[in-house]
């Protein structure tokens, strides 16, 4: 559905026409009749990025689908966008707040010049990333392949789409990060770390030979003698990975497929030096309809492990990653790294004193 964000002003404020309720929807065409004259139904992408008033018709098409449309000659369709979580607002500030503390310039639902696609934080540094925060599952029809491919051809280095839900990652078809599950006040909180469990990965290489221990990929049990590439999961901080992406020493691997995944910059050159010459393909192959759906299936899904001390050493920060426990002082969690006592886990600053 285009141009779903909407205001409305009769006190509903900023409203997703597509979720609203068919008696809610059904009654506001009836309002809006002479959306010219009543002026009750804003459009918000024009609001929110130009500060521009257009009321917009709202009406079902002959096959009964909801329309929200601009008057003619007004304005062209918006793609659908969905409305904005107090979550997924927390992540963004989150996004913008490391990546301008590091230098880079941060933009908010940053658009791109042909206006087919839009960015919840588009990063300046070196690269240009778009960061999407994906906090619901996808619309049919504008799914993370699309929107990929529009901001690619806009001219942007990578798309860095993050999740913390499995089941958002799991129907992903493209790159995806997997973070921890995190509450808005710890999403808030600056020292909270915020860890990617899957959709970073490592590249391992090895002669296939029983000495190195790893499985042959052809069967062969004691080892076919060739050179085979792995990928194994690490971990990273969320704001360790908006520190480093910017600035190209974290880069994509297959972006536009479900295997794909990221990692350091030396590791991609390990990865390309390997298929050279090796015919790879830009985007999932179809799936047989014989083939049973895999949830698990993929780098950034539930099948990678739960946690990972990071391989890319931390920037600008103090806190170890040495310890997996963190301190739980506080209404809100402190987040520090901690150790036990018998309050629980305390870091230094809260720790019990003694006397």
């Amino acid at each position: 559905m285009h141009n779903n964000l909407i205001y409305l002003t009769d006190g509903r404020g900023k409203t997703d026409a597509a979720e609203m309720t068919d008696s809610d929807w059904d009654q506001l065409v009836v309002d809006n009749r002479n959306s010219t004259r009543r002026r009750l139904v804003k459009c918000a992408w024009c609001w929110d990025d130009d500060q521009i008033t257009h009321w917009m018709k709202t009406y079902n098409n002959a096959h009964g689908k909801r329309v929200v449309s601009h008057q003619p000659g007004e304005a062209g369709d918006h793609p659908y966008q969905a409305l904005e979580s107090d979550e997924h607002k927390a992540y963004c500030d989150r996004v913008e707040r490391v990546g301008t503390e590091e230098g880079y310039s941060a933009r908010r639902e940053a658009r791109a010049a042909d206006g087919r696609t839009r960015s919840d934080v588009l990063l300046l540094g070196t690269r240009h990333v778009a960061y999407e925060m994906q906090h619901s599952p996808f619309k049919t029809g504008y799914g993370a392949t699309e929107r990929t491919r529009k901001s690619l051809a806009a001219k942007r280095d990578a798309v860095a789409w993050h999740t913390d839900s499995g089941i958002i990652a799991g129907a992903a078809r493209v790159a995806m990060l997997r973070s921890n599950q995190a509450q808005l006040p710890q999403i808030e909180n600056p020292r909270y770390q915020i860890r990617i469990l899957g959709g970073f990965r490592q590249i391992v290489i090895w002669s296939c030979t029983a000495r190195e221990g790893y499985r042959c990929p052809n069967g062969r049990f004691s080892g076919c003698g060739q050179t085979h590439l792995d990928t194994a999961p690490t971990g990273i901080t969320l704001d360790d990975f908006i520190r480093q992406a910017p600035a190209g020493t974290l880069l994509p691997v297959l972006p536009l497929q479900r295997r794909g995944f990221w990692t350091t910059a030396v590791d991609y050159q390990r990865w390309t030096d390997y298929n050279a010459g090796r015919p790879v393909l830009d985007v999932d192959p179809p799936e047989s309809p014989d083939r049973p759906t895999q949830e698990g299936y993929g780098h950034s899904r539930p099948a990678s492990v739960k946690n990972h001390l990071p391989s890319v050493p931390p920037q600008r920060t103090m806190q170890s990653f040495a310890s997996a426990r963190t301190c739980e002082a506080g209404r809100t969690p402190c987040g520090q790294p901690a150790r036990p006592y018998a309050a629980g886990w305390r870091c230094e600053e809260h720790r019990p004193s003694s006397r």
